[in-house]
Parts: structure tokens; C-alpha cells; sequence
């Protein structure tokens, strides 16, 4: 039972802290004249309206994630220590990228941009490693048909913003055909299919994190000797 309040005390922590962090951009999204297709989450850094919010969701969603580990560490479920740090990385990198704003006019700052960039990029590669890294403790379980549903679509999610990040970065260096291509492939929208599919797997975590702590809690029961 202990354990069991412990998983419930992390699942609903986690929950609301990313409820409240998906709220929280949804707004800035509503109420910011960005373009969520064209433009990238680290430019509502700066906006005519919801300064801070940005870094408050982000922030939010990792203090979620942070949480979500502690669930699946609380259920039981079997995981590697590569799949703990790369769930840490993940929300480290959330974090930092929250405390260090991307650098954009009129107040340019590079080295926070530097550091939001390479932040970004270690949590967006640290938490798909975090899924493919379970697939070996989870063989064999109904769990990990769970998870390797999640790759098919996160996989190629992530792939999706790597090239149209890519098309951006050709197209400012000047070479023109990519500037065609970033308006094929936007990536504001792949960005945002991206941030839905992390999303999809923390709460995909948490359900492996009830089921396997349910699932224990059914054998004691079974196991335990009757009076």
C-alpha cells in the first residue's frame, strides 16, 4: 500500500505539473501575434504579450518529468541506469533551456543562446534514447508494446524537426533553395508534433509506471498465504 500511495503521490504530481505547463503555452500561444507554424517555441522569448511564460511551462513540463521518473521508479518498473540519466538529461536540458532564452533583437545575448540551443538539443535526443534504452528491460510485457507504438510516431517526430531545423539553418546561411523547403517543411509545426509526441510519452511512462506497480501489487496478493 505504501508503495502504491507512492505511485499515485508521483502520478498526480507529475500530471498537473505537465497539465498546468501545456496551459500555460497553449495561452502564450493564444494570446502571442507569433506564427506557431513558421516560428519556433524559443522565439516567444520574446513577444508582445506573455513575457515569461515561455520559461514557466517549460519549467513546469520538467519539474512533470522529474516526477514521471520518480513513478516509475515508485512502480517498479524495470529500467537500465542509461534510462534514468537520459529521463534527467531530458528535464535537465528543459530546465537550463527555460533559465537561458534563445538570443534574439533587440536584446541579443549569444552565449544564453548558445546555451538554450545546445540545451534543446540534448533534451530532445535525451528522452526518445530514455524510450529505445527500455525496450530490453520491458521484453516480454504488455508494457513495452506501449512504448514501442510511442517510437513510431516520436521517432519520426523528432526526425521531422531535425530536417526542417536543418532547412533553417541552410536558408540563414544563404543558400536559397532551402528557403523554399522551409516553407514545405515549417518548423514551428514540426517543433509543436514534436513537444506533442514527449508529451505522449511521459503520460505513456505513467501508465507503465500504474500498470506495473498494479500488477506487483496483484501477485503479493496472490502469493500471500491464506488464513
Amino acid at each position: 500500500m505504501g508503495n502504491s500511495r507512492g505511485v499515485r503521490g508521483w502520478r498526480l504530481t507529475a500530471l498537473a505539473a505537465i497539465a498546468w505547463g501545456l496551459f500555460t503555452i497553449t495561452v502564450l500561444h493564444i494570446i502571442s501575434s507569433h506564427d506557431p507554424i513558421y516560428d519556433t517555441l524559443s522565439s516567444y522569448t520574446i513577444t508582445d504579450r506573455g513575457e515569461g511564460m515561455l520559461g514557466a511551462s517549460v519549467l513546469s513540463v520538467a519539474v512533470g518529468s522529474l516526477a514521471v521518473l520518480g513513478a516509475l521508479i515508485a512502480g517498479g518498473v524495470p529500467m537500465t541506469f542509461s534510462t534514468k540519466a537520459l529521463l534527467m538529461l531530458w528535464a535537465l536540458g528543459l530546465a537550463v533551456a527555460a533559465v537561458f532564452p534563445a538570443s534574439y533583437p533587440p536584446s541579443p545575448n549569444p552565449l544564453s543562446g548558445d546555451i538554450h540551443l545546445y540545451s534543446c538539443l540534448i533534451a530532445f535526443a535525451s528522452l526518445p534514447g530514455a524510450a529505445i534504452t527500455m525496450l530490453e528491460p520491458l521484453r516480454g510485457t504488455a508494457e513495452r508494446v506501449f512504448v514501442v507504438r510511442w517510437l513510431k510516431f516520436g521517432l519520426a517526430a523528432v526526425g521531422l524537426f531535425a530536417v526542417s531545423f536543418l532547412f533553417v539553418r541552410l536558408d540563414e546561411a544563404g543558400v536559397r533553395p532551402f528557403h523554399v523547403l522551409t516553407e514545405v517543411l515549417p518548423v514551428g509545426a514540426t517543433q509543436r508534433l514534436t513537444l506533442i509526441a514527449n508529451v505522449a510519452l511521459l503520460l505513456v511512462l505513467l501508465r507503465i509506471a500504474v500498470r506495473t506497480e498494479t500488477a506487483r501489487a496483484a501477485v503479493l496478493v496472490t502469493s500471500a498465504p491464506q488464513p
